[in-house]
């Protein structure tokens, strides 16, 4: 590494870490503080809490195992061309940006006590266990596809000159060759469902919560500063560990990005290689169609009525009607984008010039509690209690690093020969960065915008820990009638989630019509 490059790297860098000073480790450190005592010991005594740590880990082992063995053959799939294999391709990447109270309803409404199949599933692990593989197959198979497609080809080919047959050359030569893939989708995926919050608490009940719902459960109605620090330390340190994992085997992807050639099956082959897809992705996706349909169902039977009743005046003041919460989700969604943004913007480049560190210490606001990171806000920042700033500041911390992490290969695999030729011209740095550098990442800029984006607007945890009445967003509405009796209040949280759903997609659409989820 030359002085130059360490001193630019540096430069982009140093903005970020004062970011994360603010909004990360002050805030943290003061829930730390509240739970430096003797009774935060008493974590290591209590069984049920040990049965939350083995569960959260559990969950996310099975689920990683879950999706890498449907992950590999589908991704093997799609080097085949076969009706509708573009759709899929646009479609796989949408769970990944479906807000984690939309997706928990669409369970509720397919296999819960009011469900259509009209068996009640919740607190199983079954369920569970599908919530996790919806979220994560679609971004592990573009993960596995894009590295088995670059990287697998000419090897796989030579193979088979040799006389393997299809499937020796594939254990022998292809499988062995996704060993960073395989690394990066599974500790993607053990990542986010260890950690999950919104999901195991609206479908786990106690048997089945998380680290993350014990969290919020000690802090939101307990008050116990002292074990829920405890809690939050022990998920760090695992989360730390798989992420140190996930991010080596990540910084090995960039060579594999790009689309390579499609290989052509007989038409037989292909409708039937569609169907098995498509038939898998429609179970799959089955939760949201049952939500989307249910939603027309009140009752008064098959209309609008569940959407209606949204106009009308609520009577509760924690349940905004459609207006209220809709434009409270844009605009705190839409505040937390601007800050995200140049954040994340700098944390990609500084990674990108291998700053020191900055690759995990970026990558920190993904493996903290979302739950405890509310908290420390409220107790290091008590006159922003009332601010709106607050939910911003949140959000965006929570958001930036998925911008980020989608900028970073498209940067590494950036020619140099074009920033030579721009600082041979004279182009400083930034000049280099706005006149070069940003027209070839743009597409990748638009995905990770709108990944920040609909990780702003679906966000469950922090938004439980710092929403006022009067700032109640479609999540906290959803959440608020999913926890009244009646048909009429889960019709209505029906109806919102759809909407929700439906905003989720429009923004995503819009802001990332020109890039892809990497």
């Amino acid at each position: 590494m030359t002085k130059r490059g360490w001193t630019t790297g540096s430069a982009y860098a140093l903005p970020v870490y004062l970011f994360l000073a603010i909004a990360v480790v002050y805030p943290l450190a003061k829930v730390l503080a509240r739970g430096v005592s003797p009774e935060a010991l008493s974590v290591f005594s209590d069984r049920y809490l040990w049965e939350r740590l083995l569960w959260s880990l559990e969950y996310g082992l099975a689920a990683s195992s879950l999706v890498i063995l449907l992950g590999v053959p589908l991704a093997y799939s799609l080097r085949y061309r076969f009706p509708g294999r573009e759709a899929f391709l646009a479609v796989a990447g949408v769970p990944f940006v479906m807000p984690t109270i939309v997706v928990a309803t669409g369970f509720l409404t397919l296999l819960g006590p009011r469900g259509i199949v009209g068996r009640d599933l919740t607190g199983t692990v079954f369920v569970l266990l599908w919530a996790a593989v919806f979220y994560n197959l679609g971004l592990a198979t573009r993960i596995l596809h894009g590295l088995l497609a670059r990287q697998g080809e000419a090897l796989e080919a030579a193979a088979r000159t040799l006389g393997a047959s299809p499937l020796r050359a594939f254990f022998r030569v292809t499988l062995p060759l996704l060993k960073s893939g395989l690394w990066a989708s599974g500790g993607l995926t053990f990542v986010y469902t260890f950690a999950s919050f919104g999901v195991p608490l609206l479908l786990g009940g106690y048997r089945y919560a998380t680290l993350e719902v014990e969290v919020y459960r000690l802090l939101a109605y307990e008050l116990d500063f002292p074990r829920a620090s405890a809690l939050v330390v022990w998920q760090s340190a695992v989360l730390a560990l798989v992420s140190l994992a996930y991010l080596r085997a990540q910084s090995k992807l960039a060579p594999s990005l790009g689309e390579p050639p499609v290989r052509t099956l007989s038409p037989r082959a292909a409708w039937l290689l569609g169907a098995l897809v498509w038939g898998g992705t429609l179970v799959l996706y089955s939760p949201l169609l049952a939500l989307i349909a249910r939603s027309f169902f009140g009752p008064e039977g098959l209309g609008l009525d569940n959407y209606l009743r949204l106009l009308r005046p609520q009577s509760s003041y924690f349940s905004p009607g459609l207006i209220e919460a809709t434009g409270n989700t844009l605009r705190f969604g839409l505040a937390s984008l601007a800050l995200a943004l140049p954040v994340g913007l700098l944390y990609a480049l500084g990674v990108a010039r291998k700053s020191p560190g900055l690759d995990l210490f970026g990558f920190f606001p993904l493996l903290v509690s979302p739950v405890s990171l509310g908290i420390g806000y409220l107790l290091a920042y008590p006159h922003l209690r009332a601010s709106t700033w607050i939910l911003v500041l949140a959000y965006a911390t929570l958001a930036y690093p998925l911008l980020g992490r989608t900028l970073i290969p498209a940067l590494r695999g950036l020619k140099p020969e074009f920033l030579e030729a721009a600082a041979t011209l004279g182009a400083g740095a930034w000049r280099r960065f706005w006149r070069v550098e940003l027209p070839l990442i743009r597409p990748a800029l638009a995905g990770g915008m709108a990944l920040a984006l609909a990780s702003a607007i679906g966000e469950f945890g922090a938004t439980m820990i710092l929403v006022r009445p009067e700032w109640a967003t479609l999540t906290v509405a959803i959440y608020d009638r999913l926890g009244k009796p009646g048909m009429a209040n889960f019709g209505e949280a029906l109806a919102l989630s759809v909407i929700l759903m439906g905003l989720s997609l429009f923004l995503f659409a819009l802001v990332g019509r020109e890039g892809k989820l990497g």
